[in-house]
C-alpha cells in the first residue's frame, strides 16, 4: 500500500497523521438527540506487544514472553493498541503492511488503513478503532476488522480533548461517534472539542462538549453535556468548563458582549460583568476582575468580598488581599482573620494551613490559630501537621505545626515523596527516610528512590534493597510483589539470589546484583558487572554478558531491555 506524503517531521507517523488529524475550524452547532447514551470510559487492557528496536536499526515486534513474532526487518512499526495484534510496519517511507501476530496481511479488503492519532508528540493512538479509505472517504473499523461505518466522511480523526470519542467530517460540518462507530452528535457542526474535564474517577466519561455556529455577527458558542443534551444553546461568544470542579455539577464560565460570567448548569450564578474569572476548587472560590480589582464569590455565586482588591492569593479556607499598601487576611466566608503584611500566600494540599512569605523573602506558616515564623528560606508542606523547613545555612528540617521541630536542620534537602507518606532526606551521598510518624525507618548509602506503584516505593543500591509501604513503613518484598514467583535473596556473603515466598532458595545466591521479577516474569541479575536474565522460573535465560549505562536497575523482557517512558518499547542488547 502507498501512503500519501506529509509534510511533518516524523517519517512515517507524519504521513499517517496528515490523514488522521482534522484541522477543526470554528463555526455552527445545533441540536443532537437527546436520547443518546454516555459514551463509557475505554478501559486498555495489559500490554502484550512491543515494538523491538534491533542493533541493526531495523525493527520488529516482541510479545510478552520475551519472543520475537515480526522479523526486525521494517523502518518502523507502529502499535496503535498494545493489546492487539495489530502492527503498522512500514518498509520505507511510504510503503506498510498491516499485519497480525503471525506475520500475515490483514484488512486487505480495504484499499487502506490507518491509526487514528490522539497525539502527535507521543504519537498515542486511539484503542479501538481504526480509520479505513475507499475512493478518497473514510470510514471505521474495529481492530477485529469489522465495518464500524462506511467510508461516508471526509475526514475522521480523534476529538480534541476526549479520546474514545471520534470527530468525523461530512458535507464539511463535524459530528461525533463513539469507538463502535454509533453516532454521539450528527454531522451538523463547524466545530466540536471536548470541555478538557476528566475525573480520576470517571476519566473522560463526563466529559462534555463545546460547539460553535456561524452567524452574520460571528461565531457563537454553546454546551452539549456528556449524555447529548444541550446545556446551552449556542448564543455566548466563548464557553470554557471549570475543568477543575469534580462533582455532577457543570460550571461554565461563559462571555457576553465582551464580558465573562459563571454559569451553574443553566443558571447564570455570576452577571457577565468581569474581564477575568478563575475558579479554585480546594476553597470553591471564584475570582473576578473588573478594571484591574479583584472580587471573590463562592461556588453558588454568593458575593464573598467586592470587587476592591490590586492584588490576591487564596490558600484553603483563607483568601489574602491588598488594598492601598495593606495585606489583609479573610477567610472563605469573608470574616477578617488578621492583617499582617505577607507578600505572598500559598495554598497547601490541608485547607487548615497555608504558607506566607513576608516582603523579605523568609517564608511563615499560618492556620486559623497558629503563625510559625523563624527566618525560614523555604517550607513545603508534607502531610498531617509536618512541614519541611530550610534554614539561612541551607539545610532542612521537619516540624510540626503544633508540637515544634522533629528533625533538627542537618540535610542538604528532604522530599515529600509523591502520593507517600514518607519523606526522603539526603545529607552528602547517604539517604534516611522517615515514616508517616516522622520515625527513621532506613539508611542507606548511594541509594535510588523509585516508586514501584501508587501504594509501594523502592529503595535500593548497588548492594541493598528496601521497600516501604504509603505511611513510609518497612515492608517485605512479598508484600509489595504478591503474585510473583520468585522474590530477591541476599546471603550471608553478600552475595544474591531468589527465594519463593516461604524463604527457600530457588537460585543460587552468587549475583552481585539483582532485580525483582518484573510484569512479565524476568528479573535482572548481575555479575562482575555485566547483566543477564532469569524467568520466573528461575531459569537463566541470558547469562550475564550485557554491559549497561543505566542510572536505574533495567528491567527485562526475555533477552531484550524492556523501557516504558512515553512507550513502552523493547531493545536488541548486545553480548559482550
Amino acid at each position: 500500500m502507498n501512503l500519501r506524503e506529509n509534510d511533518g517531521s516524523i517519517k512515517a507517523i507524519a504521513i499517517v497523521a496528515i490523514i488522521v488529524v482534522i484541522f477543526v475550524i470554528g463555526i455552527v452547532a445545533t441540536l443532537i438527540n437527546n436520547s443518546l447514551k454516555p459514551v463509557q470510559t475505554i478501559k486498555q487492557d495489559p500490554n502484550e506487544y512491543f515494538t523491538l528496536y534491533s542493533l541493526d536499526s531495523t525493527v520488529g515486534v516482541v510479545n510478552r514472553k520475551g519472543d520475537q513474532i515480526i522479523e526486525s526487518k521494517y523502518t518502523q512499526i507502529y502499535i496503535p493498541n498494545q493489546s492487539k495484534d495489530v502492527f503498522i510496519c512500514f518498509s520505507d517511507d511510504e510503503n506498510y503492511s498491516v499485519l497480525n501476530s503471525k506475520g500475515k496481511d490483514i484488512f486487505t479488503e480495504y484499499s487502506s488503513v490507518y491509526p487514528i492519532v490522539i497525539s502527535d508528540s507521543t504519537l498515542e493512538m486511539e484503542k479501538n478503532v481504526l480509520s479505513y479509505e475507499n475512493n478518497g472517504k473514510y470510514g471505521l473499523i474495529n481492530y477485529d476488522g469489522k465495518r464500524l461505518t462506511d467510508a461516508i466522511y471526509e475526514s475522521v480523526a480523534s476529538l480534541p480533548n476526549k479520546p474514545g470519542c471520534i470527530l468525523v467530517k461530512k458535507d464539511g460540518l463535524y459530528g461525533v461517534l463513539d469507538s463502535q462507530g454509533k453516532k454521539i452528535i450528527d454531522t451538523k457542526y463547524n466545530s466540536i472539542k471536548g470541555d478538557e474535564y476528566c475525573s480520576a474517577e470517571n476519566e473522560y466519561l463526563k466529559t462534555g462538549y463545546i460547539v460553535s455556529e456561524k452567524t452574520n455577527s460571528g461565531i457563537i458558542y454553546g454546551y452539549i453535556d456528556y449524555n447529548g443534551k444541550i446545556l446551552l444553546e449556542p448564543k455566548y461568544e466563548s464557553i470554557t468548563r471549570n475543568v477543575e470542579y469534580d462533582n455532577d455539577d457543570i460550571y461554565l464560565t461563559f462571555m457576553e458582549k465582551g464580558k465573562k460570567g459563571v454559569i451553574k448548569n443553566k443558571k447564570i450564578i455570576i452577571k457577565p460583568k468581569y474581564q477575568s474569572i478563575v475558579f479554585y476548587e480546594l476553597s470553591n472560590i471564584f475570582v473576578v476582575n473588573r478594571n484591574g480589582k479583584y472580587g471573590f464569590f463562592n461556588n453558588n455565586g454568593d458575593e464573598i468580598l467586592k470587587t476592591d482588591y490590586t492584588s490576591y492569593s487564596i490558600a484553603g479556607n483563607y483568601i489574602s488581599v491588598k488594598k492601598d499598601d495593606s495585606m489583609m487576611l479573610y477567610d472563605v466566608h469573608g470574616n477578617i482573620v488578621n492583617t499582617n503584611n505577607y507578600k505572598s500566600i500559598v495554598e497547601t494540599s490541608n485547607p487548615s494551613f497555608f504558607i506566607a512569605q513576608n516582603e523579605q523573602g523568609y517564608y511563615s506558616i499560618i492556620s486559623k490559630d497558629i503563625q510559625i515564623e523563624n527566618n525560614y528560606t523555604n517550607i513545603t508542606y508534607a502531610f498531617d501537621n509536618f512541614f519541611v523547613y530550610t534554614t539561612e545555612e541551607g539545610k532542612s528540617g521537619v516540624l510540626n505545626l503544633y508540637t515544634g521541630i522533629e528533625i533538627e536542620p542537618q540535610y542538604d534537602y528532604i522530599i515529600v515523596l509523591e502520593n507517600i507518606n514518607a519523606l526522603e532526606a539526603r545529607i552528602g551521598n547517604k539517604v534516611d527516610m522517615y515514616s508517616k510518624k516522622i520515625e527513621k525507618v532506613l539508611s542507606m548509602e548511594d541509594a535510588i528512590v523509585q516508586k514501584v506503584n501508587d501504594e509501594y516505593v523502592s529503595i535500593y543500591s548497588n548492594s541493598e534493597i528496601a521497600y516501604i509501604n504509603k505511611d513510609g513503613e518497612l515492608v517485605n518484598n512479598t508484600e509489595v510483589f504478591k503474585e510473583a514467583k520468585l522474590y530477591t535473596y541476599k546471603a550471608d556473603d553478600e552475595k544474591w539470589g531468589f527465594a519463593d515466598s516461604t524463604g527457600k532458595v530457588i537460585v543460587e545466591c552468587k549475583y552481585d546484583r539483582v532485580t525483582e521479577l518484573n510484569e512479565f516474569g524476568f528479573a535482572g541479575i548481575c555479575q562482575d558487572g555485566k547483566w543477564g536474565v532469569i524467568d520466573e522460573k528461575g531459569k537463566v535465560i541470558v547469562v550475564p554478558t550485557y554491559e549497561l549505562e543505566t542510572y536505574y536497575a533495567p528491567s527485562f523482557l526475555g533477552k531484550y531491555q524492556y523501557e516504558n517512558l512515553d512507550s513502552a518499547i523493547c531493545k536488541e542488547l548486545e553480548e559482550k
